[in-house]
């Protein structure tokens, strides 16, 4: 399965997605906090951090059900551990000199996210077909996070 984030415009904010080519619907960052806000067709998601003094975010449908989890692992914070619907898995980079970061469950590689191209904001997840949407789309959402972060530490 193919989840690809394409910014809409060049200078946009907003960030459409597409589910093996298929549109799914447009991420909208917030303008005050790291959490985002994704209209899929009509149905509401939030990404959003859970607590103030912490970096642990939740997936949430228009209910308020939880559809995923993520917190950062480890001293460093170099991983996340992410609590998908397929069960537990880590994320973490692909390599030293790497963009990209791959997703394990057990000892087993499931999916993989990154930019496409050098000089483009956009990004897509690569995953096995055992993987729901639902978790695609957290991976998705973890790595933008990371990428906002890093770019945040990069410009002070």
């Amino acid at each position: 399965m193919l989840l690809e984030g394409r910014p809409e415009r060049l200078f946009s904010s907003r960030i459409e997605l597409r589910l093996n080519g298929t549109s799914l619907g447009v991420i909208r960052h917030r303008w005050f906090s790291e959490g985002l806000d994704l209209d899929l067709g009509g149905n509401a998601v939030r990404f959003e951090r859970v607590s103030w003094l912490k970096s642990h975010f939740v997936l949430k449908d228009a209910d308020g059900n939880e559809l995923g989890s993520a917190k950062p692992s480890g001293f460093f914070k170099r991983g996340w551990d992410l609590d998908l619907k397929s069960g537990p898995g880590h994320l973490q980079r692909a390599g030293w000199l790497s963009f990209g970061m791959e997703l394990k469950q057990g000892t087993e590689i499931t999916a993989r996210v990154g930019r496409v191209g050098w000089f483009s904001r956009a990004w897509e997840v690569v995953a096995s077909d055992s993987l729901p949407p639902e978790d695609l789309l957290l991976i998705g959402l973890v790595y933008i996070t990371i990428r906002q972060r890093e770019a945040q530490q990069n410009s002070a």
